[in-house]
């Protein structure tokens, strides 16, 4: 059974997850039989946004993309004449639920689609090989005042994390001189219960070291425990570090050869938008490890055998500052993103 914590900590990311307002996936398919490519823009629609700001936010996209005015109805509006262009919308009890924009386009048009945006676009052709680059610009879509509202909420995490590394910090220092310690001790934090039924028990001097921790999971998790508030930081983060409108998915029509930049899955590279709670995955190792935190957030299930026998790093942290500075790190985007399939 997991710490209440833990938990917690698990159910609000998996929430948060799937509680973007408006999520829009572009997808980029170079053809393999000539010098072109279908671009398809899909944007799916929260059905039942549970606060006022996302409510809002669903009701204004969904309007514009019926009305057309969406940015990507007028980025598709640029072009001139597409080779093939498709519109299609799936509605769920009256409701849009998704709208879907698709164009077939010479490879070259791609930089005209966008443009608007801070991306240059580059399709090389090589012998036996084609290659699309995409070198997005610094910086990201937000205003300035978006940029000031994210670097407040960076620091406020930092201080929170800063203090949940602390706190992890203290406990191992304490197993490193009582090592037999261990795994109750992990046993006692993850409320696992033993043969007897029962949670081990700890000490005095065990008891502030752990509630330490919990107490700094807890602050944690409740930043996080609000829906308007993990939407809002969600695409905060997204707005100031992502030129990238979406997420880009290409799908290239065989073996790619070269890739740089980009998540890779077979033939199909993809840019996923930036996510605040997913660059506290990154921290992993950096401090502490094992690192309950970066379990959590990977939704991975820990036992208190698995932590106890776990090779233990502990280094205090100087400053929030420094933690700051590493989230920072893990948020920056690739100056290029490359790939180069068999043609």
């Amino acid at each position: 059974m997991r710490n209440r914590a833990l938990l917690v900590l698990l159910l609000v990311v998996a929430g948060a997850c799937t509680q973007v307002p408006v999520e829009d996936t572009v997808t980029i398919a170079p053809s393999a039989d000539d010098d072109t490519m279908t671009v398809a823009v899909t944007s799916e629609f929260l059905m039942s946004p549970k606060h006022d700001l996302a409510r809002e936010r669903v009701e204004a996209a969904r309007a514009a993309a019926m009305s057309g005015t969406d940015p990507w109805s007028v980025r598709f509006s640029r072009l001139t004449t597409p080779i093939e262009e498709r519109h299609t919308i799936e509605k769920y009890r009256g409701t849009l639920a998704s709208a879907t924009h698709a164009v077939r386009i010479p490879s070259d048009d791609l930089q005209q689609l966008l443009s608007d945006t801070n991306i240059t676009v580059d399709v090389v052709r090589g012998d036996g090989w084609r290659e699309l680059r995409l070198y997005p610009g610094s910086g990201g879509r937000a205003t300035r005042e978006q940029q000031q509202e994210l670097e407040a909420t960076i620091q406020a995490w930092s201080r929170s994390v800063t203090r949940y590394f602390t706190a992890m910090h203290h406990l191992y220092d304490y197993l490193d001189a009582h090592p037999q310690r261990a795994q109750p001790l992990f046993a006692a934090f993850l409320e696992e219960k033993g043969p007897d039924g029962i949670i081990p028990a700890v000490t005095e001097e065990e008891q502030p070291l752990l509630d330490a921790v919990q107490k700094s999971m807890e602050e944690i998790t409740t930043r996080m425990d609000t829906e308007e508030g993990t939407t809002a930081v969600f695409e905060l983060t997204d707005l100031v570090f992502n030129p990238f409108p979406g997420r880009f998915v290409i799908k290239v029509p065989t073996d790619v050869l070269a890739n740089e930049g980009f998540t890779q899955k077979g033939s199909e590279v993809t840019i996923e938008p930036v996510d605040l709670f997913a660059s506290l995955k990154g921290l992993e190792g950096r401090w502490i490890s094992p690192d309950p935190l970066a379990a959590a957030l990977r939704e991975e299930q820990v036992t208190s055998q698995q932590m106890a026998q776990a090779e233990r790093k502990s280094t205090a942290v100087v400053s929030s500052s420094e933690v700051t500075r590493a989230i920072r790190e893990q948020l920056v985007r690739p100056r290029s993103y490359v790939v180069r399939w068999r043609s």
